[in-house]
C-alpha cells in the first residue's frame, strides 16, 4: 500500500521503515495473537528499534494501532499522520457484513473487488494487482482476527495521552473511514490535531492520491 508514497519521498532527507504487521508481507504467521495488543506490540517493537525521532504514518488499520501506541506516548515519537485511519471507537459489524469479509479471503476477484468499492479514483492495474497479491498471501488468522478482535475494539479513553502533533487525512468519498467520522472521532478527540481532506478520494489514499500523501508527509514531518 505504501510504495507508490516512499518512491515519492527523498531517503536522502529521511529514513523509510515500511511494518508488516504478523500475518501480513514478509512476517511471521502466528495462529495467536491477531488482536489490537498484539499488533500494537509489533508496532511498539519496531518504533523502539529505531534511533530517532519518528513520524509515524498509518492506514486504516495502521491507523487505528497508531493511535492506540502513540497513547502510551513512546520516546521516540515525534509526529503522527493518520490515513484514512479507523477510529478508537468500535466499528460497527454485522453477521452479514462478517460472512462477506470470510467469502472475500483468498478469491482474487473478490478483493479487487472489495478494493475497487473502497476506492473513488482509478489507479493502473499494475498498482492494483500488487495491492490484491498483497492481501493474497495475508494469513487467514490475521484476516478474520483482526475483524473480530481488532476492529470492534474500543480505547476512546486514551486519545487524550496523545502529545504529539497530529495530521488526519481522509477522502471525501470514502466509504471504510468516511471524512466526517475521521474528524468527529479521530481529529476533534485529540488536543490540537489537524484535520485534511482531499476531494474526489476514498479509502486507499496512498494508492489513489500518493502525490498528496508523500507531500502531506514531507510538510508536516519538517
Amino acid at each position: 500500500m505504501w510504495y507508490d508514497v516512499a518512491d515519492r519521498l527523498d531517503t536522502g532527507e529521511c529514513s523509510l521503515h515500511l511494518l508488516d504487521f504478523r500475518g501480513c508481507g514478509r512476517s511471521d504467521r502466528p495462529r495467536e495473537g491477531h488482536d489490537l495488543e498484539s499488533y500494537a506490540s509489533d508496532l511498539r517493537l519496531a518504533l523502539a528499534a529505531i534511533d530517532a525521532p519518528v513520524t509515524l504514518v498509518g492506514h486504516s488499520m495502521g491507523g487505528k494501532l497508531a493511535q492506540y501506541v502513540a497513547a502510551e506516548q513512546p520516546a521516540n515519537l515525534e509526529r503522527l499522520i493518520l490515513v484514512a485511519p479507523g477510529s478508537a471507537q468500535p466499528a460497527r459489524v454485522s453477521a452479514r457484513h462478517r460472512e462477506l469479509t470470510l467469502e472475500t479471503y483468498g478469491y482474487r476477484e473478490r478483493i479487487e473487488r472489495f478494493q475497487r468499492s473502497a476506492m473513488q479514483r482509478e489507479v493502473g492495474e499494475a498498482v492494483m494487482e500488487r495491492i490484491v497479491d498483497d492481501a493474497l498471501v495475508a494469513s487467514f488468522e490475521h484476516w478474520i482476527g483482526w475483524y473480530d478482535r481488532g476492529r470492534v475494539s474500543d480505547f476512546s479513553d486514551r486519545l487524550a495521552r496523545i502529545a504529539v502533533p497530529v495530521l488526519a487525512i481522509a477522502g471525501s468519498n470514502d466509504p471504510l473511514a468516511p471524512a466526517s467520522r475521521v474528524k468527529r472521532e479521530v481529529t476533534s478527540a485529540i488536543e490540537g490535531g489537524l484535520f485534511v481532506q482531499l476531494r474526489d478520494a476514498g479509502h486507499n489514499l496512498p494508492i489513489e492520491a500518493p502525490d498528496d500523501i508523500a507531500e502531506a508527509v514531507r510538510r508536516f514531518a519538517s
